[in-house]
């Protein structure tokens, strides 16, 4: 039974923990889980000490430094803080020992909390805002999410360590009060690598504290890659071979030996196949579930291969466009993957699909506002589209029919370009889709259809069909369909599409925002 992921998840936890070869050499027995002691509240700002004493019901001890968290978070959270900071703090004494002088602590948001949930964070304005980006936090408290400390299936920010991030931000300010010249190193080495080009659009570039904070996780071997705000470096070779400064930087002020080294490892591989999480209220006929980006993929019959193979398409395919996908979510747009004895009238949204005209016995379906659902045949997700019949390649070209539907005709938003501070990073250097955008995709296909092209294929049938094959070509995921009269070769690919038609291709390179980025072409097989 999928239930028992957690369970052993946890067991995992527990036996790494207790590993004396995963521990420093002062190390041999996992932190004890104890309620807090009254010296913890001491150290509580005065305003918050109340409601804190009523909030938290678990204490360890990493050093002194005191890590706590509500009765809810599992007792594996707090053990595995002490492991990394413990870990990251090896060579490095005097920093852990100045945190404890400080009186830092640490607590943990739980899985099923949110970031203004913690005592200390119940004033902050903007609570939708915060709770929307926020994980966790540097500073005083630093904070961590308990689902990324142990890689649980639902976590927003499953490719990374938030809490290696975040304690590198409270070591960053730890280091200032130790070091003077720390302050000036650190943007010293930052200004000389952007001198250089480096981190353009990504969140090591945004100032010298993230720039720290995403170079040390780099080190540790746990940063993301290739996203709206991250780059290629992930991990300690990326960022020797990509910023020397940057890992001297890291390499020297850690001060880790061959003895005391670490790197970060996840606990579990992601993204993964679970039960569906009661929490999303999924009808029972469905029991496979899987998390792209915040993205429900659902099957029952399908292989979970399949699954994931869909997981990991839209994870690439907005992978510099996570608004587009947020406008998806927001709606409550699910996919389905059918297994092989399944059709569309199996499904319980059925009667919904039926409204919308779709056949019974049919295997694929294109979002509607009513069912708001996409479904794939699980055996054409990973296949080679050029092998298709259809437009290509079924997972790119239905979760951008949704994308098209639901942005390229919402209205312009008169008040995006003023929001002040309260944008989120997936918003940044990016254009918001709006029925300007649905305006300029058919100004280019009307264009692209005086000249003669596309005749023949869907793409000149609808806006929407013509940007959903322009898409596809894009990231060379073009089926048979899409060869049109008279071409001398179908559009199945890139070079092709620039070839054939240069302002579609414009368009999509501008909207699915690559320039500049590590590029993504759909490769057929299994993830």
């Amino acid at each position: 039974m999928r239930a028992d992921t957690r369970s052993k998840l946890l067991a995992i936890v527990a036996l790494s923990l207790v590993t004396p070869a995963a521990l420093p050499a002062a190390e041999s027995e996992v932190a004890i889980v104890s309620p807090p002691p009254e010296s913890f509240f001491e150290i509580v700002r005065e305003r918050d000490r109340e409601p804190a004493r009523e909030f938290y019901a678990k204490y360890a001890s990493a050093g002194g430094l005191p890590v706590v968290a509500a009765e809810e978070v599992a007792d594996e959270a707090l053990t595995r803080t002490v492991e990394i900071v413990e870990h990251m703090l090896a060579g490095r004494p005097d920093v852990l020992q100045k945190m404890v002088e400080n009186q830092m602590y640490l607590i943990i948001i739980g899985k099923n909390q949110v970031y203004t949930d913690m005592p200390e964070n119940r004033h902050v304005r903007n609570k939708e805002y915060m709770n929307e980006r926020v994980r966790g936090t540097g500073g005083k408290p630093t904070s961590f999410g308990e689902e990324n400390l142990l890689c649980l299936a639902l976590d927003r920010y499953d490719d990374e360590s938030i809490a290696v991030h975040e304690f590198c931000h409270t070591i960053d300010g730890t280091l200032r009060s130790l070091d003077s010249e720390w302050r000036d190193r650190v943007r010293s080495v930052y200004r000389s690598v952007l001198d250089q080009g480096k981190y353009q659009g990504a969140y090591a570039g945004s100032n010298p504290g993230e720039y720290w904070a995403e170079i040390a996780q780099s080190y540790f071997d746990c940063n993301r890659v290739n996203n709206w705000n991250h780059g290629p470096v992930g991990t300690r070779e990326d960022l020797r071979a990509y910023d020397p400064e940057g890992y001297q930087l890291v390499h020297t002020t850690f001060n880790l030996t061959p003895e005391n080294d670490w790197r970060y490892t996840y606990l579990q591989k992601h993204p993964v196949v679970i039960d569906p999480p009661e929490k999303f209220d999924i009808n029972p006929y469905y029991t496979k579930f899987s998390w792209a980006r915040e993205f429900t993929v659902l099957g029952r019959q399908a292989p979970d291969a399949a699954l994931l193979k869909a997981n990991d398409t839209i994870r690439k395919l907005f992978a510099y466009r996570h608004d587009i996908l947020k406008a998806l979510i927001t709606d409550d747009v699910r996919l389905v993957v059918l297994g092989a004895g399944e059709t569309l009238s199996d499904l319980p949204e059925w009667p919904l699909l039926e409204q919308a005209g779709l056949l019974p016995d049919a295997r694929q379906a294109k979002y509607s506002p009513d069912a708001k659902l996409v479904v794939v045949p699980a055996e054409q997700v990973a296949v080679d589209p050029a092998s298709l019949d259809a437009s290509g390649n079924p997972v790119i070209a239905l979760m951008m029919d949704a994308a098209y539907q639901i942005t390229a005709s919402r209205p312009v938003d008169p008040d995006w370009e003023n929001r002040g501070r309260d944008v989120q990073q997936y918003e940044l250097n990016v254009e918001r889709l709006d029925e300007r955008f649905g305006k300029k995709v058919s100004e280019t296909r009307s264009a692209a259809v005086a000249d003669g092209k596309w005749s023949g294929t869907p793409a000149a049938g609808s806006d929407a069909d013509y940007f959903i094959a322009g898409v596809l070509a894009y990231f060379d995921a073009g089926g048979a369909a899409l060869t049109p009269t008279g071409a001398r070769q179908p559009i199945l690919d890139r070079a092709a599409l620039r070839d054939y038609d240069p302002g579609l291709y414009e368009l999509v390179h501008e909207t699915m925002a690559y320039e500049g980025r590590q590029d993504w072409k759909f490769q057929a097989g299994q993830q």
